[in-house]
């Protein structure tokens, strides 16, 4: 689309911007795609300041693959439900609701759609307490088109927490989510941190793909500011 060429335009003078503002070399120039060859093997990150996350005129957003390095996205469009569409300078795409990665493109193996049956109790962390919160999902995936795959997941609030992101402190509350596909075998455990006033997820680690490991994603500056 001529929209996502004009967004990817808007992700690499931002890179031009850290760039020039000091960084050395730019977060965003190092492709969400290009990051899971480094995923197991490690690579030393760039580093994100908080002048340099101020002076951005984008929401934005960091995204680490496995032991991979951090590459920053950028928010594209917002659209009618409220999801959130963050694009990557190689036009990686990621679509979340409410912290939560719904969809994406660009990756060896994609999300096509995914649908939560019921209330997703992420949004509702302080609720959440023992025993763990039942949760069922529906995820399609392009890998050997799968549709309709089931996931069963347990949620459990695991207490406070305080996490640091580029400089800044947060309060926040931990929630694990422990899922196991109904039809593969296929499993995994992810992180939320929580914002226990308003439930806004500042940090989350989600497994999108069976084929490469868990998306750390930190948010550097929420839609809106």
């Amino acid at each position: 689309m001529n929209s996502y060429n004009q967004v990817r335009k808007l992700v690499l003078a931002a890179a031009l911007l850290l760039v020039t503002a000091g960084c050395g070399e730019s977060p965003i120039g190092r492709s969400v795609f290009g990051a899971i060859q480094y995923s197991v093997f490690g690579q030393k990150d760039a580093p994100i300041t908080r002048d340099l996350v101020t002076n951005l005129p984008y929401a934005s957003v960091a995204a680490k693959i496995g032991k991979g390095p951090r590459s920053l996205l950028i928010l594209w469009r917002k659209d009618n439900a409220g999801d959130l569409h963050w694009v990557s300078a190689d036009g990686v795409v990621l679509v979340t609701r409410n912290g939560r990665i719904i969809k994406t493109a660009g990756l060896p193996e994609n999300i096509i759609d995914s649908r939560m049956i019921g209330t997703d109790p992420i949004s509702s962390a302080q609720k959440i307490v023992d025993p763990p919160a039942p949760l069922t999902r529906e995820i399609d995936i392009d890998v050997d088109h799968q549709f309709g795959l089931v996931m069963n997941c347990k949620v459990r609030n695991l207490g406070e927490r305080k996490i640091r992101i580029t400089e800044l402190d947060f309060e926040t509350i931990l929630i694990r989510e422990r899922c196991k596909s109904a039809t593969l075998n296929w499993s995994f455990t992810n992180y939320f941190w929580v914002d226990p006033a308003d439930q806004f997820v500042w940090k989350s680690e989600q497994h999108i793909a069976r084929t490469f490991p868990p998306i750390v994603i930190e948010i550097l500056k929420p839609s809106g500011i």
